[in-house]
This record gives structure tokens, sequence and C-alpha cells, in this order.
């Protein structure tokens, strides 16, 4: 076409329906025909996460932008700093028990956390102004599980899944034994991902290949389900037909592009000397 309509490129005439047609109806593959089942276009879309890690540390700029929101907590925090210091804390999972201990320790005429909605607020105040993302610290454990069943046919649906050691594949679906509980990880919205699996193959063998040798630390979101049978990964269909029936086409050789650029800078000094004199 001489000019796009949205995403249309080409024109079919009828010659070339024609010849399609024929090709569609003998169902032989040609160089421009293939065979295909219905599986190869479609693949699964997971979810993958990576674990928050914060760095706790207390300075004076955060002092005073916590206490700008929270003024009645002035003797709270000081008395956090009084007993942590200032230093860098890797680990918030245990920095966050101590900070809990140390207000709550508080005598009865100074003030702590409040009650309710206006406590929760200022926790999550309180973590969001005191910690930075530092890939050097522990990730953060969102939650204890103690007695977690899962359906592992039913999260993965006609798939023949590699025999994995015990617990491993439970720590590519985000859980960790502990010995008593299994914990599970609190995902850094930035490092979210997705991948786009066929489904001819199944997740784990694909994210064992494709994504872990990368990023250790991820893990297959196990919320994100199909509607229709309920397995990890959102089911799609895609038909790609440049990856299909692309050809490469080598560049020109070096010599003729050098060629032909030499050319062109010898017009371009020819002209310029018509301007100058």
């Amino acid at each position: 076409m001489k000019r796009s309509l949205g995403n249309k490129r080409r024109y079919l005439d009828q010659g070339a329906i024609d010849e399609i047609t024929r090709e569609h109806g003998t169902l032989t593959a040609s160089k421009t025909c293939k065979i295909f089942d219905n599986a190869d276009f479609g693949y699964r879309r997971i979810t993958v996460h990576r674990p928050l890690r914060l760095r706790f540390q207390m300075t004076t700029e955060k002092k005073e932008r916590y206490l700008d929101a929270c003024p009645e907590l002035l003797d709270a925090v000081l008395a956090v700093e009084e007993e942590l210091g200032n230093e860098p804390y890797f680990n918030w999972n245990q920095t966050w028990i101590e900070v809990q201990n140390i207000i709550r320790s508080l005598p009865d005429n100074l003030e702590g956390w409040a009650k309710g909605a206006k406590g929760m607020a200022q926790k999550k105040l309180f973590r969001e102004v005191f910690t930075e993302v530092d890939p050097e610290a522990m990730p953060i454990i969102a939650k204890h599980h103690k007695n977690l069943q899962l359906d592992i046919e039913e999260l993965f649906p006609d798939q023949r899944l590699p025999e994995l050691p015990p617990g491993e594949l439970w720590e590519l679906l985000g859980l960790h034994h502990n010995g008593k509980t299994h914990l599970e990880h609190e995902h850094d919205p930035n490092l979210k991902d997705f991948e786009n699996i066929p489904l001819k193959e199944n997740i784990v063998s694909y994210f064992l290949r494709e994504v872990r040798p990368y990023v250790a630390d991820a893990w297959i979101d196990r919320a994100t389900l199909d509607e229709q049978d309920g397995g990890i990964g959102k089911v799609g269909y895609e038909i790609n037909f440049n990856r299909e029936f692309f050809e490469y086409k080598p560049p020109r050789p070096l010599e003729e592009i050098d060629a032909e650029l030499a050319q062109v800078e010898k017009r371009i000094m020819e002209l310029l000397r018509e301007v100058t004199e």
C-alpha cells in the first residue's frame, strides 16, 4: 500500500487470495506454507518475582522526614536511635523485631505506636522512610505457612514435570522450608517480570533453563492462574509470521558500501565548492 491502514501494510489481490487458498487446501508444507498444531501458537504467561531486600539506617534527614509526618513519635524514634545507633542493618526481618521491642518497652508516659489504623499507618511509614532497597540485604519475609498444601497436578495441568529433589519445586514457587514452617518472601514490584512459555513445554523445565541461571533468587508466582484450567500462567496465543517465515538477507559487501559513501562525500564537496565560489 502507498499508505498504511493502521497495522495493515500489504494488500492481497484476488490472485494472491487464490494462491493462498490452493496451498491451504493441499495441506502440504512448502516455502510459503507450514503446518502447525494449534498448541504451537499457544503459551502460558507466568509472573516471575524476586525478593524485596531492604537496608535499615537512621539518619538525621530520615528522622526529620518521619517526625514531620508523625511528631507524636519523637520519644519512640529517639529510643530506637539510642539503641540501634546510625549504623546500617541488612536484615530488616530481625531489625523490625528489635524496633518493635524497643517501642513496646517505653514507659507508659512516653508515646508509642497508636492503636488501629493510625498505628498501621505509622508502622508502614516507618519502613518507607528508614529503609532503602539494597541487593546485599536479606530478603524480606512476608508470611509463615504452617500446614500449607499444594496440588501440583492442579497447578501444572497436562504437564510432565522433571524429577526434582524434595522441596525444590516448592522453592520454585516461592516457599522455603526452615524446619518448622514454609517462609514466603515479599516480592519487589520493581523486579517483577514475565515469561511466555510454549504450551508444549512444561513451566518448571523452562524456568530452570531460562530464568534461574540468571536470577537465582527468582520464583514463579503461583497466584497468577488461568481462568479456564486453573493452572499457573495465563494461556494466550500468538501467530508470529516473522519468526516462522523470516529469511535472512546478508548485508551488502563492505567494499560496495565504502565506494558508495565515497561518491556521496565527493558530491557533497562539489556542492560546497559551488556555494563558496
